[in-house]
């Protein structure tokens, strides 16, 4: 499973690299057109398309008939079942392309995350590093092992309620950074970047079983049963700039990919 992960990463990462130092919203744009083409392309050849076919034009068929014949009860109700029938018939057709496009599409969307969620830090920016910790005894004795390029800018913040230790952070240059939560004798690090450009962030590091790291990757998952439960670094929210417009990067992806798609479907007249 982390042989495959490691690949899905290197792969993204290729494909994102000419979009690095560019605006975000041409690497989401190409992710979304890819996407788009792709769920188009399973439709066509994994599901019947003449049967789709023919089961939506005989929906339109019996809608047509309820139009025609509103005073006729019993043409109304034989109607009303007819398009439950092909209704159904129609959906089955349709949930072939649909299971296949569920686990790449999850995929895809979890590395956009990575992505495009967040902001990396700048060179003298604060931030947060919180630690979630199992044992609420260890609360008050964890501790932060700071590396070269990061500075500790003030004392931990200890909530004994929440199991959690909060401490404040200044980013003094750019690079990738490994602070490690010091808890039970055992250190936990947790990766730290500093960067103007479009990058992989996972914002926290938490315990997690196999299928969640393929689907939710970042960074090595904690081992389980460990001191600290998860960790998480203070990355400011990413909105994608459009001008006049403003939004977040999956409101972005679901538009442009449904247009990429519907583009598609035109072109090579496939039925949805």
């Amino acid at each position: 499973m982390d042989a495959l992960r490691a690949l899905i990463d290197r792969t993204f990462d290729l494909f994102f690299r000419p979009f690095r130092d560019i605006h975000p919203a041409y690497g989401l744009s190409a992710a979304s057109f890819v996407t788009g083409v792709m769920a188009m392309l399973v439709f066509r050849y994994a599901s019947n398309q003449p049967a789709m076919r023919r089961a939506k034009s005989r929906i339109q068929a019996h809608i047509l008939e309820l139009r025609l014949f509103p005073d006729q009860p019993g043409v109304v109700m034989c109607a009303y079942g007819r398009i439950l029938r092909f209704t159904g018939a129609y959906l089955v057709h349709a949930l072939r392309p649909l299971l296949i496009l569920l686990l790449p599409v999850a995929i895809i969307m979890g590395q956009l995350d990575l992505r495009f969620s967040h902001l990396p830090l700048r060179p003298g920016e604060l931030f947060i590093v919180k630690a979630e910790l199992a044992d609420p005894l260890a609360v008050d004795s964890s501790s932060l092992a700071v590396p070269r390029g990061l500075t500790l800018t003030a004392p931990p913040v200890h909530i004994p309620a929440l199991q959690e230790v909060d401490w404040r952070l200044r980013a003094d240059g750019y690079g990738e950074f490994l602070p490690a939560v010091i808890a039970a004798g055992h250190a936990f690090p947790k990766r730290v970047v500093v960067s103007n450009g479009l990058v992989r962030l996972a914002v926290r590091r938490v315990q997690a079983h196999l299928w969640e790291r393929l689907l939710d990757p970042g960074e090595e998952p904690m081992p389980a049963g460990s001191a600290v439960r998860a960790i998480e670094v203070g990355y400011r929210p990413r909105i994608i700039d459009l001008g006049r417009f403003q939004t977040g990067w999956l409101g972005f992806f679901l538009v442009a990919s449904l247009v990429s798609g519907w583009m598609v479907k035109v072109m090579l007249r496939i039925e949805l």
